[in-house]
């Protein structure tokens, strides 16, 4: 998945940008190498021609690489990961679903807390700093879109969320 913006100069952050299945960057290598070495399938499905939203692309990238980072972690050997995108109303919806370990539903209201572990046996060194999911959900809200989380339970893999509005047409 690539978010490409177009060249020009402006004050702020936010550019109108396309999301697509592009070129890879640095970035999405590696994380594409890693998903290799754990064996774990990666499928993205990003149609052409999704309207345009206007996003800072890196925070926006920032989320991706969460969500997906936390998907891969996740999920044991085997099992798979989908990044999925598509336009519905006046919104851009991206999804990222995995079939790893789950989350309890008495959890899922919490899991965009600071420092909130759903697993609370983890060690920082495991399970990082618990701060993701919270700093993503303060980016997606910064740029006018919502995220969220869904998962019928315990090893029944995991789903994330999260909304773009479309760029404003000139």
């Amino acid at each position: 998945m690539t978010i490409s913006c177009p060249k020009y100069k402006s004050s702020s952050t936010k550019k109108n940008v396309h999301i697509h299945n592009g070129k890879q960057n640095r970035r999405s290598k590696e994380c594409g190498r890693q998903f290799v070495e754990k064996d774990v399938h990666l499928r993205v499905e990003i149609p052409e021609g999704l309207p345009i939203v206007n996003v800072d692309g890196d925070r926006i990238g920032q989320v991706l690489l969460n969500l997906v980072g936390n998907a891969l972690q996740y999920t044991p050997r085997g099992g798979a990961v989908s990044i999925r995108a598509w336009h519905e109303n006046d919104e851009v919806l991206v999804e990222i679903k995995d079939t790893g370990v789950g989350i309890p539903k008495e959890h899922l209201p919490h899991i965009f807390s600071r420092f909130y572990r759903v697993d609370k046996s983890r060690s920082r060194v495991s399970g990082g700093s618990g701060i993701g999911l919270t700093i993503s959900k303060h980016i997606v809200g910064a740029h006018n879109g919502r995220i969220w989380a869904e998962s019928p339970g315990p090893e029944q893999g995991s789903t994330f969320f999260f909304t773009l509005p479309l760029a404003e047409q000139s």
